[in-house]
């Protein structure tokens, strides 16, 4: 029998709150075998708890839902639920980790009136610790519990858009966005930014959208001509076998090293006005997941909207154990611009992953330590997020473990 074996009970009652990963993970860790769990929720957790009960269903667990508590109601939470416990053969739980504080203190106390010898814990979002109360005693339980990004979406009601997300599989011209991220080390993002702004995108894309794929592919675009990207351009004119080439065709046709599966023109415009940081920061990312025992390492992560209670984009995510790193990328210089993609992440991975979430930033604002400062203070966030910048992107692999070795 392991430690947590111990703990274990055939009746696991647990408290929903507005996230159900903790509910999940003490279903994992606290349910003996062939055993049952309850939920108990309130009127404004009932779509949350619904969610839950569908996804451990599918998942072969044995879920009974009670009638809704009234949160504000102890004498109805206490009734409710000394109610059930009395009913109950075996071992009995209490997780009470979800749920009101208010929900907490009435379901302990009505569990404990009828079975003095029930089993309660709670999950620490700080400590990724499992305590259990009689007998104290806690464990790091983080990398006990590895659900996989799509379980995540699930027990959101939420499911991926058709080709998403992308694997380290679909990264293509690693080289071209490896040497884009040390040219951008020297501050060669600035002219490379603004070469897509008045080359590519002046001709290519028309304010609103890229142009239509038959126009796309008459454009011949400028080489940089900045001596900061005098290696970009080498490596991009190998990547595409277009090393004699006076112009930067755009028609697959006239690209001998054409690198995507589609031979669409605007899969090209777009890698260089800016996905080439979500290949790089990807191929950094799968490049410490071993150690950090870090587990499905995607980008290009979204939902569909019309499946999903969730309207999600994720640039790069990976998890480590239950914790959700969400990633957002950006090569704007712009301060405004890249503040908003921070905020979007960071509301939609803390909506997803959390308290145990943690939302990095990676992009071409030069003052990223004091702009982390700054976001933290605003928003209450100091520790849950990560601000990269250019100066970060050489060894960004090293900056990246770092990081996901202290966010835990």
């Amino acid at each position: 029998m392991t430690d947590m074996e111990q703990f274990q009970t055939k009746n696991l009652f647990l408290l929903i709150g507005t996230n159900p990963l903790p509910n999940y993970v003490a279903a994992k860790l606290l349910l003996a075998q062939g055993g049952t769990i309850y939920l108990i929720h309130s009127r404004d957790t009932a779509t949350v708890a619904e969610r839950l009960e569908r996804y451990l269903r599918d998942k072969k667990y044995r879920v009974k839902m009670p009638q809704t508590v009234v949160e504000a109601d102890a004498q109805d939470i206490e009734n409710r639920i000394r109610t059930l416990v009395g009913e109950l053969d075996g071992s009995v739980g209490l997780n009470y980790t979800g749920g009101t504080k208010a929900m907490a203190v009435h379901a302990y106390r009505a569990v404990e009136q009828i079975r003095s010898d029930a089993v309660f814990s709670y999950l620490d979002a700080k400590t990724f610790e499992m305590r259990i109360d009689r007998p104290q005693w806690r464990e790091q339980v983080l990398l006990r519990v590895t659900p996989s990004l799509e379980d995540l979406l699930n027990l959101h009601g939420a499911f991926f858009q058709k080709g998403s997300p992308k694997s380290y599989e679909n990264i293509v011209m690693l080289p071209v966005a490896q040497a884009l991220a040390q040219a951008a080390s020297r501050d060669g993002l600035r002219d490379w930014r603004q070469w897509c702004d008045q080359e590519l995108r002046q001709k290519a894309h028309s304010g609103s959208g890229w142009k239509a794929k038959r126009e796309l592919r008459t454009l011949e675009l400028r080489w940089p001509t900045d001596e900061s990207l005098a290696e970009v351009v080498q490596s991009l004119r190998e990547a595409l076998g277009l090393e004699d080439s006076e112009t930067l065709p755009l028609d697959p046709a006239k690209i001998p090293g054409w690198p995507f599966r589609k031979r669409d023109p605007e899969r090209l415009c777009r890698w260089l006005d800016g996905e080439w940081l979500e290949h790089y920061v990807l191929h950094s990312v799968v490049s410490v997941a071993g150690p950090l025992k870090l587990h499905d390492c995607v980008m290009n992560l979204k939902t569909d909207r019309d499946r999903s209670d969730v309207d999600l984009e994720l640039d790069v995510a990976a998890m480590r154990g239950y914790q959700l790193f969400g990633i957002s990328c950006t090569t704007s210089v712009e301060k405004h611009l890249v503040k908003s993609k921070l905020f979007e992440a960071y509301v939609r991975v803390r909506q997803l992953g959390g308290d145990e979430a943690r939302v990095g930033l990676i992009s071409g604002w030069s003052k990223p330590e004091k702009f982390e400062r700054e976001v933290a203070r605003a928003w209450d966030a100091k520790g849950k997020i990560k601000v990269f910048g250019p100066q970060h992107l050489a060894d960004l692999g090293q900056e990246l473990d770092r990081w996901f070795k202290t966010a835990a």
